[in-house]
């Protein structure tokens, strides 16, 4: 690795939660209600309960499955927020070394802890391909200063909240990019080694302190509608150290695969998809969803049966970012809007569950009032003339697209 130059900023001066740091220096108690909680919603949660196998009887794990907020105020100072800001890049101003970040790799090699409280300047980062920083305006809480951590921890309110305590991500590429159509291929690539490096390290880390069970949701928010608020490229990751638990889709699709594991079987690794599929390389295939959850979604999943995204080799890392472009492509020949989010679904750390990779493309759509009644959807477009239009559209790219 390169030598890294850094000017830190002082632990004394770090604002009140940025980088998820909440400190004797930056806390005080008219800031309590500020700190991140996590909420589980009483009327759509409750706790998991899983059949022991030896005795047959059903026993709670202290676990909960259901519907969670993370409540975190300083998430609305994030730059792009605002209309006047609609434009900023934050990003360039860490690159040229203008503004405070914690790098936990550059491309995929490791170089602060990602439970760091060191922010630094550094104007050497523009040297790499792809960094992956600390989220500096975060969801959950990172670090709480030992000397007031009972002291924090007392604003919990009742069974359903906790203080929301976990790590956010940002990959993003030194080259400006906008959409997974304008990056190259090898870009991307570099973007995904490095996302995977800090999931390993950050897992590693985490496993060090004494976190058993994290469910790891890395994403994509490209575009303003789809929640993306900077302008460049960039994926995310939340790592969710509560050890409470997972959310509802989550434990639905934990109770698929063990359906599956039961019949020695895997949809994933054995279906074609009916005629759905429109893409497929060496390691990777990409088909219309039979039961999309916007018009136009698409699913992606590596040929080979892992359970992680950190599982995946460099050539599938290669082949997934091969994908994910010409899903762009494709999508943006076809019409759909640019505002999309591309979310991966991996087994949470400290799980041993049957579970098999996979990546969901989904344009941003209005939805109404049955969509939110339920995890229902209405669908516009046939899933099969959806790849057929995927598909005309592939086959009029160059080699080499």
């Amino acid at each position: 690795m390169k030598n890294v130059s850094r000017l830190a900023m002082s632990y004394e001066d770090i604002p009140f939660m940025h980088w998820g740091i909440v400190s004797r220096f930056n806390f005080s108690d008219d800031k309590a209600r500020y700190v991140p909680r996590k909420r589980w919603d009483p009327l759509s949660a409750a706790e998991i309960r899983l059949v022991d196998e030896k005795t047959g009887k059903v026993v709670a794990i202290g676990k909960w499955k259901g519907h969670f907020s993370y409540v975190s105020p300083v998430r609305s100072y994030r730059p792009g927020e605002s209309r006047e800001s609609i434009v900023k890049d934050a990003f360039k101003d860490i690159l040229e070394g203008k503004d405070y970040a914690i790098p936990v790799t550059l491309n995929d090699q490791p170089l602060d802890s990602p439970f760091s409280v060191e922010p630094i300047l550094c104007d050497t980062l523009k040297n790499y391909t792809a960094v992956t920083i600390i989220n500096r305006f975060p969801a959950m809480v990172r670090h709480i200063d030992p000397e007031i951590k009972e002291r924090v921890e007392r604003m919990v309110e009742d069974r359903y909240t906790k203080i929301a305590l976990g790590i956010n991500l940002v990959t993003f590429p030194t080259g400006y990019y906008e959409t997974l159509s304008d990056v190259p291929v090898e870009v991307l690539a570099a973007m995904l080694s490095s996302m995977k490096k800090a999931i390993q390290f950050s897992v590693e880390e985490s496993f060090r302190r004494g976190f058993r069970l994290i469910p790891v949701y890395p994403f994509f928010n490209i575009g303003r509608l789809a929640g993306g608020s900077q302008p460049r490229l960039h994926s995310q990751v939340y790592f969710d150290l509560n050890e409470d638990g997972h959310g509802a889709f989550m434990e639905s699709i934990l109770q698929a695969f063990e359906e599956m594991r039961k019949e020695n079987d895997c949809h994933l690794c054995t279906s074609r998809h009916d005629g759905r599929m429109f893409y497929e390389n060496s390691t990777w295939i990409a088909w219309a969803t039979s039961s999309p959850r916007r018009n136009y979604h698409v699913r992606l999943a590596p040929k080979r049966h892992v359970a992680r995204f950190t599982d995946l080799t460099s050539d599938e890392i290669r082949g997934l970012a091969e994908t994910l472009k010409l899903v762009s492509i494709a999508m943006d020949k076809v019409g759909i809007a640019r505002d999309r989010n591309v979310l991966f679904y991996s087994l949470p750390f400290g799980y041993s569950s049957y579970f098999h990779l996979f990546v969901d493309v989904i344009p941003f759509e209005s939805i109404g009032g049955i969509e939110m009644l339920d995890s229902v959807r209405v669908a516009r477009v046939v899933p099969e003339e959806a790849a057929s239009q995927l598909r005309e559209a592939l086959s009029s790219l160059q080699p080499g697209f």
